[in-house]
């Protein structure tokens, strides 16, 4: 402590403090600041037990002291991770100077993050130009994706792409894949006493709402058949991680949200079309997994087919807009008509949007009683405007291009964090962002990307 004291003590300049900073320290802190963020379900889970003595609250309550933890640790990590990414930002400005690369060149190596700050920024005027700014700061009751969540995104990102270490990466995705696991055990259960004591509501765990989390489900399914394909060791620890991969797959079938469990189909089927053009020695285990996953899905619907006739109700749905319907407003659970009154409102505010979080006035007045149009993109383009909705594209396009780009370099964990965000991507066409879900988002996709980053600069 006193050599780092009398280092700092003999700079002159914020650069040379900001050079001083270690690369693997701040690495450590975003490992430390992921691995809580993963175990929030359960930390939102236990805390929910030590409401158990006080019999005079009422569910809403509960619910409400519940958000507002999980929201608290959100702020604490992605706060935390905003100013590791201000200092990482920091870094790759100074080593740039110090090699001489041209702002162009810089541009075109960092474009993906580029333009979700561009996002960021887009998403302040919009905030600032909004009808409500305080709904827009700071969200509603319910959704809490305001501004101030929006930083948090940011920083939960920030912390993803700076982890390069793969030893890192997988003990952030055991652990978020443990949890999955134990909230999908819960659910399979299904105990009246389980639940009450926990907090726990029927097919949704510690969520608010079933789609929420089947979001996240989604996610730790993709996740939960990287490290099956990862595994390289014992019998005993494939037979685990399979095991995993089944408890959740389980877990999603019994939630009965139709757009996720479409989204890891369509993850899965990138997963074997990228195993048999990259890495076909993994195509066995892909199709184990894949196996499995048909399995249990019709094992789960011989007593209940709700999967199957969610599916004939889709075709059904498809049928009713191609044939422009009476009836077309019901297509997709009522989706059809959110969509088209979210386009509507992004031609009425197309530069700006009604800001960050704050569509649900607008959907009053059509009488419809939710606010976000269950579509990411017309989410963006109806909040936030046009060019931030362009901006996220443009973000995620180079992603994939980078990948394209590095395909012969790219490792199982590469291929399977880019099947996970596939997967994701499916799914935000009929879902919604929300503060407890979207970060796990941001985290893959900052792990993803960063692993990029090294890729790269290794192929240099």
């Amino acid at each position: 402590m006193k050599y780092i004291y009398d280092d700092i003590h003999k700079m002159k300049k914020v650069s040379e403090l900001i050079d001083y900073i270690p690369i693997k320290s701040i690495e450590k802190v975003a490992t430390l600041l992921l691995v809580i963020w993963v175990l929030s379900p359960i930390i939102v889970m236990f805390s929910n037990c030590s409401m158990q003595d006080m019999e005079d609250l009422d569910f809403m309550f509960k619910q409400i002291a519940i958000t507002t933890s999980w929201y608290e640790i959100l702020q604490t990590t992605g706060f935390l991770g905003c100013v590791l990414g201000i200092i990482i930002f920091s870094k790759s400005i100074l080593k740039a100077k110090t090699q001489k690369i041209s702002i162009k060149q810089y541009i075109k190596n960092n474009l993906m993050c580029i333009f979700l700050v561009l996002m960021l920024f887009w998403s302040i005027i919009s905030c600032l130009a909004s009808d409500n700014i305080d709904i827009s700061f700071n969200g509603t009751l319910y959704r809490k994706e305001g501004l101030v969540t929006y930083f948090t995104y940011y920083g939960i990102f920030c912390c993803g792409y700076v982890v390069r270490n793969k030893r890192f990466i997988k003990y952030i995705l055991e652990i978020f894949t443990l949890v999955a696991t134990v909230l999908s055990i819960l659910t399979l259960i299904n105990s009246k006493v389980l639940n009450n004591f926990f907090g726990l509501t029927v097919n949704t765990a510690v969520f608010s709402q079933f789609n929420h989390f089947a979001y996240y489900l989604c996610m730790s399914l993709m996740c939960a058949l990287l490290l099956f394909q990862t595994e390289k060791k014992s019998t005993l620890k494939l037979m685990f991680r399979l095991t995993i991969f089944a408890v959740i797959t389980a877990g999603l079938v019994e939630n009965g949200a139709l757009g996720p469990y479409l989204a890891v189909i369509i993850g899965l089927l990138f997963s074997v079309i990228l195993t048999i053009w990259l890495n076909k020695k993994l195509l066995k285990q892909t199709l184990i997994a894949v196996g499995i996953f048909i399995s249990i899905t019709v094992i789960m619907n011989i007593s209940n087919d709700h999967t199957f006739s969610d599916f004939n109700t889709l075709k059904g749905d498809i049928s009713k807009i191609a044939s422009e319907a009476p009836d077309v407003d019901s297509a997709g659970t009522g989706r059809w008509i959110l969509w088209m009154n979210g386009l509507k409102f992004i031609s009425e505010k197309p530069v700006l949007g009604y800001g960050p979080d704050n569509l649900g006035e607008q959907y009053a007045k059509v009488n419809i009683s939710t606010d976000r149009p269950h579509n990411e993109l017309i989410q963006f383009a109806a909040s936030l405007g046009i060019p931030a909705a362009i901006f996220y594209i443009i973000a995620i396009a180079s992603y994939f291009l980078v990948f394209l780009k590095l395909r012969k370099r790219a490792s199982t964990l590469e291929i399977g964090m880019l099947c996970t965000v596939i997967a994701y991507l499916v799914s935000s066409m009929f879902g919604n962002t929300m503060y407890y879900t979207s970060p796990f988002f941001f985290m893959i996709l900052g792990l993803s990307a960063g692993n990029q980053k090294l890729l790269a600069r290794e192929s240099l």
